[in-house]
């Protein structure tokens, strides 16, 4: 079972979907309007009542506004501003005691429907919002590309493509930018054109429903509005080249986009034909909370054990788990302290004398060990082993799970034939390392290896066996 979490502006809505895709359960509650604690408060307070109902501890994934920059981990670029600035992830992570995923609003959308909505069996996903803003994500094969700078698919805040006499003057976005996309195709944008040009003032929904009966202004305004988004997505065709482009947002519910602009959009695409479909969705509303859902593939959905379940154990790294493996981290402070996760793994695949284990509590990853042992490459006996990594992830520190990995690793190397002794260091500041080595039988050799770091030593009966 996975949970998706789809935090807007107004709503915070989950959703709890099977493999298959059907929903299980669904609940829906008001966001707390600019309030970080309590909107942290209420997507904890959702999930776990409805894991309390399903009877089992599930993955979640969070849609969200903006995205969680690469270089803070903290949100960025979203319209609810409260966000902003703000550790979403590592707080939800931190009272949910376990990894959480989370992607921009716009790449869940096009996630969903690239699974099991409208453009499912495409390979290349283009997801438009057009609402209150506009935005946009990347599927690629059914995985959502967020990019080098976390903002794949924010065509909203591009300037619009070769502006018109008509679309002058260029309009202020909120961004502090002029002209761009969102400006013009959201539906407050939609609005706003037919106030410049009819000095009429109607919302986007009104505005349609006149058309239809008629007023040639309005037909007009809608007409701009196909002109525009056009050239929009034959940008993004010219650069993309995706196989669908699925339309969400409130201005998506009208039938005549997906005939007019595909008609319109061939005479900016540098193609001869254009052979990219203009789909509506198929789940509509649903498709943030379903995508924010679908961040965990069925694969990886072994990887949480149901609560209470915290024995630990070590496990082979292999395909069952190396998602959640590779997903480990460790704490801002501890960073020049320990090797990466992806160096250990990439160690391992490379020397045939590293042991490596993933730490498990229950069925969940939260941790990574490693042994050097000269053993393994035929090394004679009276050799060392060397304790090379052990990682516990920054979100399962305190509960004692190093320690048990510790154990166990140590009953793996007294295992082993012809290993005389085993073989920390550590940096000299880092004591408490040092006084939870010595509890397990290691003394300072007083040796200082040749990165600075102190020497420990464990023998095993005082000699090599």
């Amino acid at each position: 079972m996975r949970i998706g979490v789809d935090l807007g502006g107004t709503k915070i809505e989950l959703a709890a979907l099977e493999n298959s895709g059907a929903v299980r359960l669904r609940r829906r509650v008001p966001t707390p309007a600019g309030d970080y604690g309590a909107t942290v408060d209420a997507v904890v307070s959702l999930v776990g009542a409805a894991e309390d109902e399903l009877g089992e501890r599930c993955s979640v994934g969070v849609a969200m506004p903006g995205a969680i920059s690469l270089a803070s981990g903290r949100v960025k670029n979203a319209n609810s501003t409260c966000l902003n600035g703000k550790p979403l992830r590592e707080d939800l992570e931190r009272r949910l005691g376990r990894p959480l995923r989370l992607a921009n609003d716009a790449n869940c959308f096009a996630l969903s429907e690239a699974v099991d909505g409208a453009a499912r069996d495409a390979e290349t996903v283009f997801g438009v919002i057009l609402g209150t803003g506009v935005g946009g994500g990347i599927a690629v094969r059914q995985h959502v590309l967020a990019g080098a700078n976390a903002i794949a698919g924010e065509w909203g805040h591009n300037p619009l493509p070769a502006p018109q006499s008509e679309d002058q003057p260029l309009p202020l976005c909120y961004c502090g930018r002029r002209g761009c996309i969102e400006t013009y195709l959201s539906g407050p944008g939609l609005s706003a054109d037919h106030a410049r040009v009819a000095g009429d003032r109607l919302d986007a929904q009104e505005i349609v429903a006149r058309a239809a009966s008629g007023d040639g202004e309005c037909e007009a305004t809608l007409q701009r509005h196909e002109k525009r988004l056009a050239r929009a997505l034959a940008s993004v065709v010219n650069v993309l080249d995706p196989d669908a482009i699925v339309l969400g947002g409130g201005l998506s519910n009208l039938p005549r986009l997906y005939e007019n602009v595909p008609r319109l959009w061939g005479a900016h695409v540098f193609s001869d034909e254009v052979r990219t479909r203009l789909l509506p969705p198929a789940h509509g509303d649903s498709s943030g909370v379903r995508g924010a859902a679908w961040l965990w593939a069925p694969t990886e959905m072994q990887g949480f054990a149901p609560a209470g379940d915290t024995r630990v154990a070590l496990r082979e790294v292999d395909e069952s788990n190396i998602d959640l493996v590779a997903d480990l981290r460790v704490a801002e402070s501890q960073k020049f302290d320990v090797a990466s996760v992806g160096k250990t793994l990439w160690q391992a695949g490379r020397r045939e004398n590293v042991w490596v284990r993933a730490i498990h509590a229950g069925a969940e990853p939260v941790g990574l060990v490693a042994l050097v042992d000269p053993g393994l490459a035929g090394a004679a006996p009276g050799y060392e082993i060397y304790f090379a990594r052990l990682i516990v992830d920054q979100r399962w520190q305190g509960r004692g799970y190093g320690k048990a990995a510790i154990e166990q690793a140590l009953a793996h190397a007294r295992s082993r034939p012809g290993c005389a002794s085993v073989r920390i260091s550590h940096m000299p500041a880092n004591a408490r390392v040092g006084k939870l080595y010595e509890r397990f039988g290691f003394r300072y050799t007083g040796g200082v290896d040749e990165d600075g770091e102190v020497e420990m030593k464990l023998f095993f009966q005082g000699e090599p066996r």
